[in-house]
């Protein structure tokens, strides 16, 4: 005679530990993003990089270059300000994010979209954006220009 018992999972009990382990499992994954939004890595916290010499960047001309930033290119105007020192602006649009032109017959960034004008610092002159062009950072070290993360 066979002695072992057989245990008997009723169909509700089967369907309420399912249900509930795919709740835990949901709840974790929600609370890694959470914690990803609540803690998130600091945008000047990615590496500088090397986007040229000082003599690539005449002064009081911008000069787009890109460099690898969070994983994909990013746009930067490079602006060498003689004895004011170097800015990096960061070319999108603050108003919706489409890239500006520096022009030299008005000495002006222009957005093509929508007519936001920035002046050669990137500060708003006329248009739709809110505030001005991004920063990044910039170090001018020795004959090397090096740009990353955003500053404002």
């Amino acid at each position: 005679m066979n002695d072992k018992k057989q245990v008997k999972l009723s169909r509700r009990r089967f369907l309420s530990l399912g249900v509930g382990s795919m709740g835990a499992i949901l709840g974790l994954g929600y609370l890694g993003l959470a914690g990803d939004f609540l803690n998130p890595t600091a945008a000047n916290a990615e590496p500088l990089q090397a986007v040229g010499k000082v003599s690539d960047f005449p002064e009081q001309t911008p000069t787009l270059v890109s460099y690898k930033g969070a994983g994909v290119d990013e746009g930067v105007y490079v602006v060498n300000l003689g004895s004011e020192g170097w800015l990096a602006l960061d070319f999108h649009c603050t108003h919706l994010q489409c890239g500006v032109n520096w022009v030299d017959s008005a000495n002006k960034f222009m957005c093509p979209c929508h007519g936001g004008v920035y002046d050669i610092k990137g500060h708003v002159l006329s248009g739709p954006p809110p505030q001005s062009l991004h920063r990044r950072k910039i170090l001018v070290a020795g004959d090397s220009v090096q740009v990353g993360g955003e500053l404002s």
